[in-house]
């Protein structure tokens, strides 16, 4: 007798109490979508009047109701590649630039969750025998929703930064033109009087040599003020972003407990402005995790850069957890986020000895556009940055 279980035109294991339910779902897609979007219309939610937004939200919920029908064929949720994770980040940034706030987003997540659960729910019903499927495809379709609301809100929060970010460099750049126009001006306009000076009195053996020394400290003047202008119009320091990011964070959050520490060196200057937007999001979550769950009073944040790697390390003095035991969305999205950036991520922790989370990933380039960016903007002299928030 062939014990093989059965497998789908992929190659996957099919999970024979689901492949009803995944079968009835599939078909159903178009339909789905067509009921999700005449509910969104109805409740004047942009993201299905406007249609540029509705093609995008469209194609998430298909990319939805997709992994809802793997998990049900094979009862185990994909692997999101790093291409699809970032495309819903940009999405979430695209979307409040199109003036679309993320309540939008969010209720737009609880109406697909409704529509897929109630076409589930029916199809159980004539389908007996999946009837104790259908838990495991809801709470699929649960981890599948949050997932993008959470990258979705990962790319407003970075779409945020990149504002204060401009704003600070246009205001490093308002700084470069005062110090070109002023000080450089007036340095440059000593220096042609004192040439003028030399010029009429012609050369003469009594001249004054404080007359050189006044001439040598104009011209070491124009080269600082030039070397000062051309640091703060060209650079950008993607560790003091970081840092800006997650104090700012803190600081929106508006808690008297716990008290957060931040550390951030990057000797070298090395930390890619992609790599310092995810570290950013994962601290995020870590930070997230230790003021909702821990009960900490004290957290500590230092993040690391040299040639090789950045490592983030996440501690508290809160209440602890068994990591075999505790598996949430959070974590599950942690570990899947340093996993496609090619790192690791370790968890030290127990029940009333507080909690540690090192992030190792390597350093390096994710995408040509970062690496001509990054040759672009980065110096040869690295700097380090320590704050507490």
């Amino acid at each position: 007798m062939d014990t093989t279980p059965p497998t789908d035109s992929l190659g996957g294991i099919l999970d024979p109490g689901g492949a009803a339910l995944a079968a009835e779902l599939n078909d159903l897609e178009s339909e789905l979508l067509d009921t999700y979007r005449r509910l969104l219309v109805s409740q004047r939610n942009p993201l299905g009047i406007d249609q540029e937004a509705w093609t995008t939200c469209r194609q998430q919920a298909r990319h939805v109701i997709e992994e809802c029908v793997h998990a049900l064929r094979r009862g185990a949720q994909p692997q999101l590649s790093r291409q699809l994770l970032q495309k819903t980040r940009r999405l979430g940034g695209a979307r409040i630039s199109q003036g679309i706030a993320p309540v939008y987003s969010v209720r737009a997540g609880a109406l697909l969750f409704q529509v897929v659960m109630e076409a589930l729910g029916d199809a159980a019903v004539r389908h007996p025998g999946a009837a104790h499927q259908l838990m495991s495809a809801l709470i699929s379709l649960q981890t599948a929703i949050t997932r993008r609301l959470e990258e979705g809100a990962g790319g407003f929060d970075l779409f945020l930064l990149d504002v204060v970010c401009d704003a600070e460099q246009q205001g490093r750049h308002g700084m470069a033109r005062e110090i070109h126009d002023r000080i450089g001006s007036i340095a440059s306009l000593a220096l042609r009087q004192l040439e003028l000076y030399e010029l009429t009195q012609g050369p003469t053996p009594t001249a004054d040599p404080r007359l050189g020394s006044l001439k040598q400290a104009i011209l070491e003047t124009l080269y600082t003020t030039r070397d000062i202008v051309t640091e703060l119009r060209t650079r950008t320091n993607t560790t003091r972003s970081l840092q800006m990011a997650l104090r700012a964070f803190i600081s929106a959050m508006a808690l008297d407990e716990p008290l957060v520490e931040i550390r951030v060196t990057d000797p070298h200057d090395l930390l890619p402005r992609s790599l310092g937007d995810d570290l950013f999001l994962m601290l995020r979550e870590c930070l997230r995790n230790a003021i909702t769950h821990a009960s900490a009073t004290r957290v500590t944040i230092e993040v690391h850069v040299d040639g090789a790697q950045a490592r983030a390390t996440v501690r508290d003095d809160g209440v602890g957890f068994s990591p075999r035991l505790r598996t949430g969305n959070g974590l599950m999205s942690l570990t899947e986020r340093t996993s496609l950036l090619g790192g690791r991520v370790t968890i030290d922790s127990e029940p009333g000895k507080g909690t540690a989370i090192v992030l190792s990933v390597p350093v390096g380039r994710l995408d040509g556009r970062d690496d001509e960016q990054d040759k672009e903007n980065h110096g040869e002299h690295g700097r380090g940055t320590a704050a507490r928030a």
